[in-house]
């Protein structure tokens, strides 16, 4: 499977982490470090999947989130919120919808795949 997914965090070192995994996955890949960056990129490349922390600067990923819903283009694109937190501390600001899921960093690798084979089940980019 080959996506074009947008990975959304403020960590540097966590996003070059996530970012070389997903193209050991034969993903493309897009990199911001800021909610502001994740609204206006998703915009611009409708990528088919996004992982997007959910505490960064410029805006929270889930008040991007909704953003993203109201625009035609992108409120369809799944999108996989992480975060340091556990889950019982976000689930009041979570979107609670089928093609969002959460995982609680440290990102595990065997989850992720599962994740992005769930959300993506058709696959995603074909070059």
């Amino acid at each position: 499977m080959i996506a074009q997914i947008l990975l959304a965090d403020d960590n540097v070192d966590l996003t070059v982490l996530l970012c070389d995994y997903l193209k050991t996955r034969n993903h493309r890949v897009i990199v911001v470090n800021d909610g502001f960056s994740l609204a206006q990129k998703a915009a611009e490349h409708q990528p088919h999947l996004i992982i997007a922390d959910i505490q960064m600067p410029g805006a929270y990923g889930s008040s991007v989130y909704q953003l993203l819903q109201k625009d035609p283009k992108t409120a369809s694109i799944p999108v996989l919120f992480i975060s340091a937190h556990p889950y019982e501390k976000l689930k009041h600001i979570l979107p609670s919808d089928p093609k969002t899921r959460f995982l609680q960093k440290p990102v595990p690798f065997p989850k992720l795949d599962e994740i992005i084979a769930e959300l993506l089940p058709l696959g995603g980019y074909t070059p």
